[in-house]
């Protein structure tokens, strides 16, 4: 570990993100085990040959290379196409190329490192519109206030009503009213959830026992279904900052779409870890900070694609007795967080809903 040479490359390894060395004449000299993750390609694969081999017909890559070799130059968030030798082989990466020094301050090279913006892009890209929430919000507020108040008024006729009323057949009518206006009510009010800022109550919160507590609530429901659960619990995983009671109202709303979604005797799987490849930065906060990982894996029939992308959108459903106001709730409980929520699926495999917190 005294070794300068040593230690230097034990750091070259353990970043999580690719480094590569790369020569005056666009030759790649050297890279870390990162490179052969990111591009599914064997060291031996790419070891002196043309940094085009990775980045094909991306001159703009190029040409900063060039100019970093020429001015010495450094160039931050440049983005590029990984390239791998697969099927839907493109990925999203975002590039650091500084010059390589000798000691004598000559340009030697270039060092280019390389970040995987898959789960960034994925995530960004699978989120409904803020702009869009926004203005539902705004819309939703002012009928909900309409919509509430004559809603109350006929459920207190309907109940007078059925006071006064003896046959049973005609009480039977009301109370068919009744719960239909109840029901609105519930409607209207998740509408409501939906459209205002939430007053947090933020406190040290261990997301185990939030888990636990709806697991327990909820067993019952799965053991009808001759399904069971299984916890993979990290217990290293920090304490984080949220309000607890918000957290129990997504997770019992991804836990019931989970037990309902699960074939008979099929197992849900509630995985949780430090996450890694992303890093929430917080408005409040130019830190960035990293995240636990809150996994539930179904063993449903899994949504097809064209739902996958309608899922946060206010009022789509599924089921014939759904709101579909469940998750639009639920991500933007966990957005207020400064976390993100990840879905994925495929047809007759299973749904599994990944949850990110930050640890603060």
């Amino acid at each position: 570990m005294n070794d300068p040479e040593h230690l230097h490359q034990n750091i070259l390894y353990s970043l999580i993100d690719g480094v590569l060395l790369v020569s005056p004449s666009l030759i790649i000299q050297e890279a870390n085990l990162t490179v052969e993750d990111l591009f599914h390609r064997s060291r031996e694969s790419f070891i002196h040959r043309s940094l085009e081999e990775l980045f094909p017909h991306q001159s703009h890559v190029l040409d900063k290379v060039r100019k970093v070799l020429v001015t010495g130059a450094c160039y931050h968030d440049v983005e590029a196409e990984g390239v791998r030798n697969t099927p839907s082989s493109r990925f999203p990466v975002n590039l650091t190329l500084s010059p390589f020094l000798e000691t004598d301050d000559s340009i030697k090279g270039v060092v280019v490192l390389v970040k995987n913006m898959s789960l960034i892009r994925e995530m960004e890209e699978r989120q409904r519109p803020t702009d869009h929430l926004n203005r539902f919000g705004e819309i939703t507020l002012g009928m909900a206030h309409e919509i509430r108040n004559p809603l109350g008024g006929i459920r207190g006729s309907a109940q007078l009503l059925r006071q006064e009323i003896t046959s049973s057949s005609h009480q039977e009518y009301l109370d068919v009213v009744i719960s239909e206006v109840d029901r609105i009510d519930r409607l209207v009010k998740s509408m409501m959830d939906l459209a205002r800022p939430l007053d947090l109550k933020i406190k040290p919160t261990n997301i185990h026992k939030v888990l636990e507590e709806i697991l327990m609530l909820e067993k019952d429901s799965l053991t009808r279904k001759k399904g069971r659960f299984e916890q993979k619990y990290d217990p290293s995983l920090p304490l984080i900052k949220a309000d607890e009671d918000q957290l129990k109202q997504v997770f019992l709303n991804l836990i019931k779409n989970a037990i309902e979604a699960s074939r008979k005797g099929g197992k849900i799987q509630i995985v949780t870890r430090v996450g890694s490849g992303y890093m929430t930065k917080a408005a409040t906060s130019p830190i960035p900070q990293q995240n636990i990982v809150i996994e539930i894996i179904d063993s449903g029939e899994g949504i097809d694609e064209e739902n996958q992308k309608k899922l946060f959108t206010p009022f789509h459903t599924t089921k014939k007795k759904g709101s579909g106001l469940g998750l639009p709730v639920s991500l933007k409980i966990i957005e207020d967080h400064n976390g993100k929520v990840k879905i994925t699926s495929e047809k007759g495999l299973g749904t599994t809903v990944q949850v990110f917190l930050p640890i603060q």
